[in-house]
């Protein structure tokens, strides 16, 4: 692997790390400002989508960020789980997109953390 390569995969590497703390806190943002305000229209599973989709993000940056000699097979299944995590809040969250802020808000970065999910995956693949 060349010098610029290398280069590269590491800030793709820093790029995800710091898109997947983004997401886990819009996550726990959203979790929270869900928790008081559960009714028959907000189900308590939401919340609990959002605290998973954070915890998630939130392992896999560590686990990236703290060990970068995991195996290969392990680190891409973790940063599989996390893209998968972040694609599921997405669709959860497309119908209030744009009439609800805190929606917008977290769909978003959980679509910045996917993409870049993706692309850590092309580089470990």
């Amino acid at each position: 692997m060349d010098t610029s390569t290398a280069e590269a995969d590491r800030q793709t590497l820093v790029r995800f790390i710091e898109e997947a703390f983004v997401c886990a806190q819009a996550c726990e943002r959203c979790a929270a400002a869900c928790l008081p305000a559960i009714g028959p229209d907000e189900p308590e599973q939401w919340s609990r989508v959002d605290v998973r989709c954070a915890e998630i993000c939130e392992r896999t940056a560590r686990m990236l960020s703290r060990h970068p000699g995991f195996a290969a097979p392990e680190l891409y299944a973790q940063v599989e789980m996390c893209a998968n995590a972040c694609a599921e809040q997405v669709d959860r969250l497309a119908p209030y997109v744009g009439s609800e802020g805190r929606a917008t808000l977290q769909a978003n970065a959980c679509a910045e953390c996917e993409k870049h999910c993706r692309d850590l995956l092309g580089s470990l693949a």
